[in-house]
This record gives C-alpha cells, sequence and structure tokens, in this order.
C-alpha cells in the first residue's frame, strides 16, 4: 500500500498480485415480514426446483433473506461469478469470496458518505463480533 500521497491502493498493476475488494452495505429493515416473504419468492426465482414450502424452511433468518436479496440482485452469488469470470480472458481470474451478515452494527453507515467519515475505519470490526 501506498501512503506517501495519502492514497492507498494506488499500486501499479503487476502480474501475480492478489487483489481484494471489501465491500459493505448497510439496510435498515422497515418491514420484516414483507421482506421476509420477498425473499422466500427470489429464492424460488433462483431455484426453480425449490417449492414455496422449502422456501419458507431455507430462508427463515435476517442473514437468508438478506443473501437472498443480495444474489438476486446479481451482488453475490453463481451469476456474478458467470460474468465475472467473463473476464478471464482480460487477465482477471476469479479466485474466492466470503460475505458476512452483521446484525445490528452500533455505526451503519449513512447515505451522506461524509457522515461517513466520523467512525474512521468503516471496515473495522467491533469488539463486540472480535474473538
Amino acid at each position: 500500500m501506498s501512503d506517501e500521497d495519502g492514497v492507498i491502493g494506488d499500486e501499479p498493476l503487476v502480474d501475480g498480485m492478489i487483489l481484494s475488494v471489501r465491500l459493505r452495505r448497510d439496510f435498515t429493515v422497515t418491514d420484516a415480514g414483507r421482506l421476509l416473504v420477498a425473499a422466500r419468492r427470489l429464492y424460488c426465482e433462483l431455484n426453480p426446483d425449490v417449492s414455496a414450502d422449502e422456501a419458507r424452511a431455507l430462508v427463515t433468518c435476517a442473514a437468508d433473506a438478506l443473501f437472498v436479496i443480495l444474489e438476486h440482485a446479481g451482488l453475490l452469488g453463481d451469476a456474478t461469478d458467470d460474468r465475472l469470470a467473463g473476464h478471464a480472458v482480460d487477465g482477471l481470474a476469479v479466485e474466492g469470496w466470503r460475505a458476512e451478515a452483521v446484525i445490528n452494527e452500533p455505526f451503519p453507515l449513512s447515505p451522506d458518505l461524509r457522515g461517513n467519515c466520523l467512525r474512521g475505519d468503516v471496515f473495522a470490526i467491533p469488539n463486540r463480533y472480535k474473538d
């Protein structure tokens, strides 16, 4: 990482370099019941061989609902991996990915990006989540 000019991540692109992206999006649940119903419907769209009863049994909590919605939106999952794999011919090999749902984050991001600077490192894990 370069910090001489205050910019982090402006290193020259070189073969063998490992690039990692940490993406954070915060959401507020405004209607839990409707969100769970929508997530189950989307799960069935993503998995046409699954019945509505199976979707109810599989999509049961906040993390389930969020991951289904993110996959349906194309931010996670096989469809995203397939689209990114198309860049292998451009010199970008897709590696693995991980996602974590954090419930009741004590300092949620603000839609106003300026407000997020007050907290410092927006990717720092609060102590209550550390081992």
